[in-house]
């Protein structure tokens, strides 16, 4: 199986139709009732596995030289005949099986002494650990559910495994971007549109490795295995192209294939085949990836310096641990402090796009070998011109940074009204469901927000009227206090002391109606008048 030739991607057409293609079938029917409108898989995470294949392809094939010729691209797309020409350049490194190198594979481990055989369900991220199954602690997630997977399946886990490399035990290391990176991108109303808006022109994506590294090997590492750290060596952005970037291999695996006599079905998918792949090999120490890398599809925070360790600022792939929302534009679409967009979301907004879009975010919330949760949402962008586009983005600043003090203080004192936090325990309580209600219940206003202020900006060309940014206070005041009265009132709490409510109620008006919160919203606050000495000693 070829992944450049073979049709092998699960896919949606725009008239509901399922089928599946080859990757230079992108644009098929392009403009048509019958255009690939959507990736189809069977499980989320294949999906965003799947649509970083197809950029990476496309980055690695159809690089634009400039502007221009993305737009050209984005308006008129190549044909099916054109796309398949300009992969066959790397279709040797993209077979599934076979003697020679194989895609995501180490050619020759299957006859290395020291190897484990694995049962092809260990591939999928979620699926239970030995911990887990020694413990009888697969509760939600069943063992012996996968026995056997179809080829499409099996590559679609393969990718989906190494894109997100979670930590595996002593040995089994993670990808350049960490385990279960968070992935934003472009989103696009056909796959073809979400593809291509999120490749990169040639100069901006030469700055993020070696393009002096230019071999095969370099963009490709299963083609060559000298790069695993059986002997501690190291893998920089120094040390490869930037094309590794999307075909990074932290694992090093060697898929057992079988022929059927008759056609079985897939465990996953459910479609029957008459090649199945029940176990594969695997081997510890794979590609350790060290340094500062950049990928064009991860937003980045900032890592404080380390002075015990001398280790300096470091800008580091963000990882998820909450459901996606709007408190995510601070750093998935606007700059912050300390936190930027990904590159291909940061290059749209600044240099080719005048309109709104859906920013397309998930990942994996791992902890160490044990998946926490998948997280997926798309986020709505809403986009002022570029005249008025400054004043704008910090007008949303503003607003999001005052709803993130809102849901502080309103988690801090619902647990200070139900619990003694004097007792250490108290204080370590988690309420951060607290702040998920809050955003997720305060969403739908944002939005709405956001219109009045861009069709104010964009019409006036003026400062914004206080009253939008007084409506959006009260607003964030009475659902704060809405959901103060219903998480203490619940009966979901014992023994809560009536005082303490009252005392924390009135702690939690003080603090979201305080001159604090005005400010970070950038309304007007009365100057603090000094008190006279005989003030002072309140005569």
């Amino acid at each position: 199986m070829n992944l450049i030739n073979d049709a092998w991607i699960p896919a949606r057409r725009k008239n509901g139709e399922k089928i599946k293609i080859a990757p230079y079938q992108t644009t098929e029917n392009f403009g048509m009732d019958k255009e690939v409108a959507e990736l189809a898989a069977p499980r989320p995470d294949f999906n965003g596995a799947l649509i970083q294949f197809l950029i990476g392809l496309l980055q690695t094939t159809c690089t634009p030289q400039n502007t221009g010729e993305w737009r050209k691209w984005l308006e008129n797309p190549p044909s099916p005949e054109e796309l398949k020409e300009r992969f066959e350049s790397v279709a040797f490194a993209f077979n599934l099986d076979g003697d020679g190198p194989r895609f995501m594979q180490e050619s020759g481990l299957e006859k290395e002494k020291e190897k484990s055989l694995e049962s092809i369900d260990k591939l999928i991220i979620d699926m239970p650990g030995e911990q887990t199954l020694k413990y009888n602690k697969d509760h939600f997630v069943k063992r012996g559910r996968i026995k056997q997977l179809c080829p499409c399946c099996l590559t679609m886990a393969l990718i989906t495994l190494q894109v997100n490399a979670p930590s595996g035990g002593q040995g089994h290391l993670t990808g350049l971007r960490g385990g279960g990176p968070m992935t934003t991108l472009v989103y696009g109303n056909t796959v073809w549109e979400t593809i291509w808006l999120n490749i990169l022109e040639e100069s901006r994506f030469k700055e993020l490795a070696n393009i002096r590294k230019n071999k095969d090997e370099d963009k490709f590492p299963w083609l060559n295995n000298s790069r695993n750290s059986e002997n501690r060596r190291k893998t920089t952005p120094q040390d490869v192209h930037p094309f590794h970037l999307f075909w990074a291999v932290p694992r090093r695996l060697f898929i057992i294939f079988e022929q059927c006599q008759q056609k079985t079905e897939c465990d996953l998918c459910g479609e029957y085949t008459r090649q199945v792949v029940k176990q594969y090999y695997s081997k510890t120490r794979g590609i350790d990836y060290k340094g500062a890398w950049r990928h064009p599809l991860s937003p980045m925070y900032l890592k404080a310096s380390n002075k015990k360790n001398n280790e300096p600022d470091m800008w580091l792939p963000v990882h998820q641990h909450e459901n996606i929302g709007y408190k995510h534009w601070l750093g998935y679409v606007l700059n912050d402090d300390k936190r930027i967009p990904a590159l291909v979301v940061s290059d749209i907004i600044s240099n080719k796009m005048f309109t709104d879009f859906r920013l397309w975010a998930f990942g994996y919330d791992m902890d160490n070998m044990k998946a926490r949760c998948w997280y997926e949402g798309k986020i709505p962008v809403v986009l002022a011109n570029e005249k008025y586009r400054e004043s704008f983005n910090n007008y949303i600043l503003n607003t999001i940074k005052t709803a993130e003090k809102v849901a502080s203080d309103i988690a801090w004192c619902i647990k200070e009204g139900l619990y003694d936090v004097k007792i250490e325990a108290n204080k370590k309580k988690d309420f951060s469901f607290v702040k998920g209600r809050f955003w997720q219940e305060t969403e739908p206003e944002f939005y709405k927000i956001l219109n009045d202020l861009r069709n104010f900006v964009v019409k006036n060309s003026a400062k914004i009227p206080e009253e939008i940014l007084k409506h959006w206070l009260r607003y964030l005041v009475k659902e704060a206090e809405e959901l103060f009265d219903d998480v203490t009132q619940s009966g979901e709490f014992s023994a809560v002391d009536p005082g303490r409510v009252a005392k924390a109620w009135n702690k939690l008006k003080w603090k979201i109606d305080s001159d604090e919160t005005k400010e970070i919203l950038g309304l007007p606050v009365a100057p603090k008048l000094k008190k006279t000495k005989a003030q002072r000693k309140g005569v």
